[in-house]
This record gives C-alpha cells, sequence and structure tokens, in this order.
C-alpha cells in the first residue's frame, strides 16, 4: 500500500520547499505535512473511522489536504462540484464542505469556515495512523460521465494508490518544466498527477479559477507546460489576452476531454510560441493516444504502446484496418467496472475490455481515427449526424464563444437538429447561417440562446441533458429547411 510517510520525509528534507500551490495558497512540504496530520486528527475526533465513505466539496489545497488525511484514516474519499444530488448507492457518510447538502443530515456534515480551520490548527498531530485494513479496500473514487451523461465512480483501492506513481503515461514524456493543471483536483489524471510528484517531493500546481491569478501562477513559477479541456485552454487564452501577460516559459500545450477546434488551435498559435498535443481517453482506462497538432489537427493519432485498442462492430468482431466501427480497449491496471453500478458495469465492460462509446477506424499503419460518440449520433429519419461536427464548423465562427449540437423534438413530435450557442457582442445570425450553409453537411433547424454549455469535469458536452435544460431557453430563429 501507499507509503504515506513521503509526507515525512519531505517535511524533514526540504521543510521551506513549496509542496502544493493553487489560486489561494502557497504550502510548504512542512506545512503540508502539519496540516495532513492535524485535519486527520480532528476528522479522526469527528467520527470518521475506517471505511467510511467521505465527499469534500473544498478548493483545490485543501480537497487535497483533507483526501490525505482520509487515506490516512483508512476510509474512502470523494469529490465532487456543488450540491448535485449523490446516487443512492454513493451517498456520502459524512461530507466535508462550505454548503449544507439536503441528502446529508447536519450531523453527518462538517462545515468548512475559518472557525473549523481554526480548530485544526489546535489539534494534535495524529500519533497512531489506523490506514486500509487490506489492498483491496476502496481509497477513493473518480467520477464520469463520459459514456453516457449520467455521473458513475469508479474506484482506486488501496494497493492502486501504490501502482500510481510507477505508471507511465505519455504526458510524463512530453511535459517541460513545472506543470499546471486545469482540470479539477477530483479527477483521477490530477490526482495521479498529485500522488506522484508527492512520492517525488515536487511541487504541485492547480488553478480551478479562469481570472486573473492564473496567469499570474503561470508566471511567478515559470509554468512550461499547460494541461486542460479545449474549453478550459480556450478561456486561458481570453484571460491571458485581457491581463496582457506575458508567459515566455510556456512550452506545451495538452489538451483532452474534446477535441478541440480549428479556431482554438488558431488562437493559440497566435498568442503563444509552444508545441499543442491532443490526447484521447478516460477516466475508466487512462490515456489511449496522444498526439502534435503542427499545422493542423491530425485525422489520427498512434496508440499507447500500453493499451490495447480494437474496432468491433455490434456482435463484438473485430473489424478489419479503415473500417468504422466501436472502439474498445484494455490496459494492465484498468479498472474493471462502475463501483456499485452492475447496469453500467454490464453495459460498458466485458471481454476484459472497456466500451468508451465512441466510434472511429484503426489505419494501415496503426493509427486511430475518432469518429465521433455512439451514443451522441444524432438519428434524424434515417439520416446520422455526427453532432461533433456541426460542432467544430460552428466553433469557428466569429462571436461564437462554445456550442453544442443535439437532438429537439418539435412540438409535432419529430427530432430535429439544433444547436445551442453561447455568443458575444460579435455574433451576427444572418452571417453565421450564411456560413453554416456553405460549410456543414447538416444545418440546424433551430439555433438556441444560452449562457453556458453543460459539461462534464474533463469538458465532455453532455448532450443527453441539452433538450431537458434548453427545451424552454431563448431561441435565435429557425433556419430554413434543409
Amino acid at each position: 500500500m501507499y507509503d504515506f510517510s513521503v509526507l515525512e520525509k519531505w517535511a524533514l528534507e526540504k521543510p521551506n520547499e513549496i509542496a502544493f500551490v493553487d489560486e489561494y495558497s502557497e504550502v510548504t512540504f512542512s506545512r503540508m505535512r502539519a496540516d495532513v496530520l492535524k485535519i486527520a486528527s480532528h476528522l479522526s475526533q469527528v467520527g470518521i473511522t475506517r471505511g467510511d465513505l467521505v465527499c469534500t466539496v473544498l478548493t483545490p489545497y485543501f480537497r487535497w489536504a483533507f483526501t490525505l488525511a482520509i487515506h490516512l484514516l483508512g476510509a474512502t474519499a470523494f469529490s465532487k462540484n456543488g450540491i448535485t444530488k449523490f446516487p443512492a448507492a454513493i451517498t456520502p457518510k459524512w461530507m466535508i464542505t462550505n454548503r449544507a447538502h439536503p441528502q446529508i443530515s447536519a450531523e453527518r456534515t462538517i462545515m468548512f469556515s475559518q472557525e473549523l480551520v481554526s480548530k485544526i490548527m489546535a489539534c494534535q498531530e495524529l500519533e497512531v495512523i489506523p490506514g486500509y485494513a487490506s489492498s483491496d479496500d476502496p481509497a477513493i473514487l473518480f467520477g464520469t460521465s463520459g459514456t453516457s451523461g449520467e455521473t458513475k465512480y469508479v474506484m482506486v483501492t488501496a494497493g492502486d494508490l501504490e501502482r500510481f506513481p510507477i505508471q507511465k503515461s505519455p504526458y510524463d514524456f512530453i511535459g517541460e518544466g513545472h506543470i499546471m493543471g486545469l482540470h479539477t483536483v477530483a479527477s483521477r489524471q490530477s490526482f495521479r498527477r498529485a500522488i506522484k510528484g508527492l512520492t517525488v517531493g515536487k511541487t504541485f500546481f492547480a488553478c480551478e479559477s479562469m481570472d486573473y491569478r492564473l496567469p499570474q501562477i503561470m508566471r511567478k513559477y515559470s509554468i512550461g507546460t499547460l494541461m486542460g479541456s479545449p474549453l478550459q485552454v480556450s478561456l486561458f487564452l481570453d484571460v491571458q489576452k485581457q491581463t496582457g501577460t506575458l508567459l515566455p516559459d510556456l512550452k506545451v500545450i495538452i489538451m483532452s476531454g474534446s477535441a478541440p477546434s480549428a479556431q482554438i488551435i488558431a488562437r493559440i498559435k497566435s498568442a503563444l510560441n509552444c508545441r499543442i498535443f491532443n490526447a484521447y481517453g478516460s477516466t475508466e482506462g487512462g490515456n489511449v493516444t496522444l498526439a502534435e497538432v503542427t499545422d493542423e489537427i491530425p485525422s489520427g493519432s498512434y496508440i499507447n504502446a500500453c493499451v490495447i485498442v480494437q474496432i468491433v462492430d455490434e456482435n463484438d468482431q473485430i473489424l478489419p484496418a479503415d473500417t468504422l466501427g466501436y472502439i474498445r480497449y484494455s490496459r494492465e491496471g484498468m479498472v474493471k467496472g462502475y463501483y456499485k453500478n452492475p447496469e453500467a458495469t454490464a453495459a460498458s465492460f466485458r471481454n476484459g475490455f472497456f466500451y468508451p462509446g465512441d466510434i472511429g477506424s484503426i489505419e494501415g499503419d496503426g493509427k486511430l481515427v475518432l469518429g465521433g460518440r455512439s451514443n451522441e449520433v444524432i438519428n434524424l429519419g434515417g439520416v446520422k449526424i455526427n453532432p461533433e461536427k456541426v460542432d467544430e464548423v460552428a466553433r469557428a465562427q466569429l462571436g461564437v464563444l462554445d456550442c453544442a449540437a443535439f437532438g429537439l423534438t418539435d412540438q409535432t413530435g419529430v427530432e430535429q437538429l439544433a444547436l445551442a450557442l453561447v455568443t458575444d457582442k460579435d455574433f451576427n445570425l444572418a452571417i453565421f447561417q450564411k456560413t453554416m450553409e456553405k460549410k456543414s453537411a447538416h444545418l440546424p433547424k433551430k439555433y438556441i440562446q444560452t449562457d453556458i454549455i453543460p459539461r462534464n469535469e474533463n469538458g465532455k458536452v453532455l448532450r443527453g441533458n441539452l433538450e431537458e435544460l434548453l427545451k424552454d431557453a431563448k431561441g435565435f430563429g429557425d433556419s430554413r429547411d434543409v
């Protein structure tokens, strides 16, 4: 199991060096060790014990420190954003948050406040560390909604924690200098980087606020690599432009969660002198491909040597090269299913493979070409539409900040193609429609104005939620008949 004595090791060897940086805190190894042991002591006094399921809704550093303390007690940690409803099987016994949750009683809620911090600082450090009884004990859960839009959880055991630091990823070889992650610390990708950094005594950088503090931190600490979803990178570019912050040390940007548009690639190249990479993978199976974007977005990407990828048909028969089908993949250490969700497990895990819900093909030279999501393909009277292709054309137009195509049932009960748009003052509907007619193979029947496109923590559009969320939203108007 993971050896948390590294907290003591780095506190002794490099007490005043920075262990963790976010938009609120700069924490040394010495302070982090003391914080974690005192937090664990307080949580133990409150009643949290081995095997309890504990949810945190906190800022990055405190989320990390409380998670480490939960591990020391042998409890199971997981994090979420906001106060969305818990699935019945994943309702925590305890919640640590600054906002009460309707499903969790006051007796089981630890309200985060300055008063709580003062109580923790007054505690004695935990002396006897219970830890996990077995390497098979659940240590942490990670949420994902990639295959269906509904939140599910994958489990990492106490034994898995020990393996995290030694698992190799392509990110380890292309990143330069200090790495700033824009994905929430609650994500598996960020947690893996954090635990790996703790193991070797490296500073972990995180920022979940898209404001002036992000480029400020990046300049102060000479961040060399930025990781995030295309949407997060786009917001970063906005802030960097607004603040006029020069970032000469930024050499690499790695995007994942969804495919970047040509517009985002062009914006990066215009604003920054850095290499651009696009990654494909999942919370369930980790990284599958990583490709550098040069003059244009590559049509295919070479597959991670640690991953077995196959393209199959509806009957799980392997298809020949250059044939479009369903993607499935497998790797050593991959999760075997969803935590306490047998139905979702049966749908996405079969015969040792994970089925992410994506369609694609493998070229003769071994490159994986993505063709969209099988469960997002819109079927309009037999005409099947890949919404990501519509998104790509729309997102490149003037005045479009974000967008998502989806199926919308009209008053006659017929499903039509709709397009949700987040726009700014430069948007012109008439010009936009004419451009869509020229460049998109499929024209939306309805354009809907919205303030935000719903996405999961990795930046993927939650298309399954769009019709319900936007059925009463203001429309720009109906487009001409296709």
